[in-house]
């Protein structure tokens, strides 16, 4: 299994940070990595709402909430995909107070794909690709949050 954890300060209250994460049907607002997304489930917050992303350049993810602590934690389960080298992968939002603003961190972790090529694939490329794309979400989620409220 890889995993790894990249954080961010946002120069925002917790409450606006969350409130940006936790509408997990807008992600493609300001996640730079998302071209459309769309809530899957009839509940907008709580344990299993649910939202559709169509990334950039292509594939599909399908995620659910199996964690919501308002205001502290989100977790996210990447339950189905098109396109990506892992069976499966989750994404865990911690949110702290740092300061007059919020501190980000996310820890992801995921399972390879690919029998024993997996890890090797995994080490030479998958993980830095990730953490590329999950970069770009944190700061797009700081660009936006900082945004809104200037």
């Amino acid at each position: 299994m890889g995993k790894f954890s990249i954080s961010t300060t946002i120069d925002r209250p917790r409450h606006e940070v969350w409130q940006t994460l936790a509408d997990l049907g807008s992600i493609e607002v300001w996640n730079p990595g998302v071209v459309k997304s769309h809530w899957t489930s009839d509940h907008r917050e709580g344990l299993g709402a649910a939202r559709h992303c169509d990334l950039k350049p292509f594939g599909t993810l399908e995620e659910r909430a199996t964690a919501w602590d308002h205001g502290e934690r989100l977790t996210i389960d990447i339950h189905e995909h098109t396109k990506m080298p892992f069976d499966r992968a989750e994404a865990d939002f911690v949110l702290s107070d740092e300061g007059g603003g919020t501190r980000v961190d996310l820890h992801y972790s995921y399972h390879m794909k690919y029998g024993p090529i997996g890890p090797l694939l995994d080490r030479f490329a998958v993980r830095k690709q990730l953490i590329k794309g999950l970069g770009g979400l944190l700061k797009g989620l700081k660009r936006h949050v900082e945004q809104a409220s200037a």
